[in-house]
């Protein structure tokens, strides 16, 4: 069960090459608050809240980064990075109508498909996987590693970032 597990998330990670592109929209967005004097405010959903402390405690630490909940206001030097399951969440589209009122460019990586909520997004990453790796007897599959798949792309995203970040200072 292992190396099926293994061997399908390796596949899944591998599907991630192809948006390459979308993935460097995301760090060139974050590096614009990081180069300048703004801040990189992460906003998570459901297990997507557990990558917070990758990025304020974790080997890679982002510089400047706070969460963005019981933040009244953001600026336009400042940058929003979300984390969602599912855009259409009721909690998630109330907080985009509150950054789009501040006018705050901001990012979203969901673990679905491209939407019209997630078009709003300067640098959209729709991840299209909402479906487990393994199959079930009755045909349903199940086994979705969500949050290890967000700390790999997280990952990479920092890695990036101060790759970026320093070519820019």
């Amino acid at each position: 069960m292992m190396k099926i597990l293994a061997t399908q998330f390796n596949g899944k990670l591998q599907s991630l090459v192809k948006q390459e592109d979308e993935l460097f929209d995301v760090v060139r967005l974050l590096a614009q608050a990081l180069v300048g004097e703004g801040t990189v405010y992460v906003d998570a959903y459901g297990e997507f809240e557990g990558l917070y402390p990758m990025l304020s405690e974790g080997p890679d630490q982002m510089k400047r980064v706070s969460k963005i909940k019981n933040h009244k206001t953001l600026h336009a030097v400042d940058r929003i990075l979300i984390f969602t399951p599912d855009t259409e969440r009721p909690d998630f589209q109330a907080s985009l109508a509150r950054y789009d009122s501040w006018h705050t460019p901001y990012a979203i990586v969901t673990l679905g498909d491209v939407t019209e909520t997630l078009e709003r997004s300067i640098a959209p990453l729709a991840l299209k996987f909402n479906k487990g790796l393994l199959p079930a007897e009755d045909g349903s599959r199940h086994g979705l590693p969500s949050l290890a798949l967000g700390a790999f792309l997280l990952t990479h995203i920092l890695t990036q970032l101060q790759e970026m970040t320093e070519e820019w200072a």
